[in-house]
């Protein structure tokens, strides 16, 4: 996407945002207390929700949805088209693998580890292998490593020297137990690798006030490299909150950096006040344009859209009605001065009552509700949970955008610090719902004689 498409896309997706601005910074759990459906939802709006069958949700959500079974009003319709035009799009791309490797080595390395990680892990390694053969570099930092999954494939099966960064010692030690383990087994079951160099861990926490030439010393020392033009890429597997644009922050400041790829996620945890380390935004065009966003819209960009369409077209939309369990439970919170105060987390189960839902969310308060008030919001939630339900829909229908605009700040940035720069959605957004890889390598400049 060229510079001048891109800025039509964000501010389109921002103008929309505007638009709804008040829709999405609406806590579902105040439904009722504020009025939600009668004060932010438009009558015309309200007469084609109420009229939806559950089927036809799960079609207004779904992008790819081509066969519309329902007539929505213009302006729905009109915001259906923008979504699809300039949000970045959120089916998965092909990433070919490169070459294959031994079974045996693979069934190593997946032990212990879950579905989604290896869907995430092994497709993140590719990109990192083409990022460097472009750019002749592979030696890798892993930044928010964990258990080292990916750092052990990016070594063994790619070939690439690699230095972690995870701020957790606990992982770090984890995962040179297991780097030592698998080393041994390779050896032990004569199971061919690429790489005879485990990957090096360092536990450290990448603070958003770290300066560059700290970043590269520390980077050299993990590596116990003392070469002027050490070269190294940065990869981050869903760097949580301003993680992500302080290792963008980084990568752009650091000459040795010479490629990034980062999956981003925990929106909410941005920091939104302008500032030096400001999460969002990051960019000089979006910084000039003076964009903002909300804790909640962010939030809201966090949530699995594609999941939460397939359980909508679940037979039996009865586990949707937790949605309007909170909501009520939220004005008996209002009640005893606890309003937006955290719960617990209650999974629905068939013939679960309000009363249960009740007692289970608020363990860890000395409460006892009114019986009358107790009765009377399970009535209300027997009337409206499809209403709630509905809110909450179109709410979800809006998020792409907020999550559009952070993403396109991002690859802003990336090109005023002179990157070859690109979001893939790489994942599956079934598997993984934050699926966009930010992917970006420094332009050589020229040398002049």
């Amino acid at each position: 996407m060229s510079g001048s498409n891109v800025k039509e896309a964000i501010n389109v997706c921002n103008n929309v945002v505007g638009l709804y601005r008040d829709l999405l910074n609406s806590y579902v759990s105040d439904f009722y207390i504020e009025n939600h459906w009668n004060l932010k939802v438009s009558n015309s709006w309200k007469n084609f929700l109420e009229e939806l069958t559950f089927v036809q949700v799960s079609e207004l959500l779904n992008y790819d949805s081509q066969s519309l079974t329902y007539v929505a009003p213009l302006t729905l319709l009109c915001l259906q088209t923008i979504l699809r035009k300039f949000s970045i799009q959120r089916k998965q791309v092909n990433v070919p693998e490169v070459f294959k490797i031994d079974d045996q080595l693979m069934k190593l390395l997946w032990k212990n580890v879950k579905l989604k990680k290896r869907h995430e892990i092994e497709l993140m390694s590719r990109i990192c292998y083409q990022a460097a053969l472009k750019t002749n570099c592979f030696n890798i930092v892993d930044v928010g490593s964990g258990l080292g999954h990916l750092s052990r494939l990016l070594a063994f099966k790619y070939g690439f020297n690699v230095c972690t960064f995870e701020a957790n010692s606990v992982l770090v030690n984890l995962a040179l137990e297991l780097d030592n383990k698998i080393a041994k087994s390779l050896i032990s079951k004569h199971i061919k690798y690429i790489n005879v160099v485990k990957p090096l861990h360092s536990s450290r926490r990448i603070e958003e006030t770290l300066s560059s030439e700290d970043f590269l010393f520390a980077v050299k020392k993990a590596f116990a490299n003392n070469q002027n033009n050490f070269q190294f890429g940065i990869v981050g597997l869903h760097p949580c909150g301003n993680l992500g644009s302080t290792l963008l922050r980084l990568y752009s400041e650091s000459s040795g950096a010479k490629f990034i790829n980062i999956v981003s996620c925990c929106y909410m945890k941005l920091s939104l006040d302008p500032g030096s380390h400001c999460g969002f935004p990051l960019s000089a065009f979006c910084k000039q344009t003076d964009y903002q966003l909300d804790y909640l819209s962010c939030e809201t960009a966090c949530h699995a859209i594609e999941n939460y369409v397939d359980k909508i077209k679940i037979t039996g939309y009865q586990h949707l009605k937790i949605h309007s369990f909170r909501a009520a439970l939220e004005c008996l919170l209002a009640k005893n001065n606890l309003r937006h105060s955290a719960v617990g987390n209650v999974k629905y189960e068939t013939g679960l009552s309000f009363r249960e839902y009740c007692r289970k969310a608020t363990k860890k308060y000395d409460l006892t509700f009114c019986p009358s008030d107790l009765e009377m919001y399970e009535n209300l939630v027997d009337a409206t949970w499809v209403q709630v339900v509905k809110f909450y829909s179109l709410r979800l229908l809006l998020a792409p955008l907020v999550e559009s605009i952070i993403l396109y700040d991002r690859l802003f940035y990336l090109k005023e610090t002179q990157s070859h720069c690109d979001i893939m959605p790489v994942f599956d957004s079934h598997i993984s719902p934050r699926n966009h890889v930010l992917s970006a390598r420094k332009i050589a400049r020229p040398i002049h004689k």
